[in-house]
């Protein structure tokens, strides 16, 4: 077979498959599992804490807008505080749901803190109405550093905190607790 019908019929393969995957229906996904989503759409009002060394050092207000999109499967999330004297204005950007295909919860953040995308995979605690998710993100020098969130949602209050774990011993290093108060509609 030479190189060109070996292209060839390789990529007519892609094409195939692609083409059958296109006609695939979509996995059924309980309505339950988008819960979480419609907890947290709206306006939230935000008081952040700093912490260093499992102590709080800071402190700033923000807000949260989350939208949900038509469909309800998917929610952005847009997060601003305003630069005081001690910190620049900060600005994150988020865009998460369930993900039928992977079977898990999935963000995607970008902000203003960051150095790279980072990817966040979640789970659903509906006992304790509580979200936790995990990733795994360059530190821009070469290594990966684990963190943990947790985001638990009490009616109109929601807990987000954001922990760092060690990398030679994985214990939890509380880096910001946010809570969220929704603003009445």
């Amino acid at each position: 077979m030479t190189v060109s019908t070996f292209a060839k019929a390789a990529f007519g393969l892609v094409v195939f498959s692609g083409a059958c995957l296109a006609d695939s229906p979509a996995p059924k996904v309980p309505e339950e599992v988008y819960a979480p989503l419609k907890m947290e759409e709206g306006t939230w009002d935000a008081e952040v804490t700093f912490y260093k060394d499992n102590k709080p050092t800071d402190t700033a207000k923000g807000v949260q807008v989350n939208r949900l999109l038509e469909n309800g499967h998917w929610i952005v999330n847009e997060f601003r505080i305003p630069a005081t004297e001690k910190f620049p204005a900060y600005e994150g950007h988020g865009v998460w749901g369930y993900d039928p295909v992977a079977k898990t919860y999935v963000d995607t953040w970008v902000d203003t803190n960051d150095v790279a995308v980072r990817t966040d995979y979640g789970y659903w605690n509906a006992k304790e109405n509580t979200m936790i998710w995990s990733s795994k993100q360059s530190d821009g020098q070469g290594h990966f550093v684990d963190y943990r969130m947790t985001e638990e949602f009490k009616g109109d209050t929601r807990i987000f905190t954001f922990y760092q774990l060690g990398i030679v011993k994985p214990v939890e290093h509380t880096l910001v607790r946010i809570v969220f108060t929704k603003r009445k509609a």
